[in-house]
């Protein structure tokens, strides 16, 4: 019988990425009909994702692997 191989997945690069990807939609998606707004939408998903993931990290524990 063949061993199965399971693949450990590392969380937090996924957790951030999904992160990274849904405050750049979202604060697009918001902004989308404010173009008057002088806004650094950069630094705007900068600081979100940041807070994001502070508050996940708050609650959930990754591994160092």
């Amino acid at each position: 019988m063949t061993k199965r191989i399971r693949p450990k997945i590392k969380l937090y690069p996924v957790i951030a990425r999904a992160v990274e990807e849904g405050v750049a939609y979202g604060v697009r998606h918001a902004f989308k009909h404010h173009v008057a707004v002088e806004v650094d939408l950069s630094y705007l998903e900068e600081c979100v994702e940041r807070e994001v993931m502070n508050a996940l990290c708050e609650v959930l524990e990754f591994d160092d692997d």
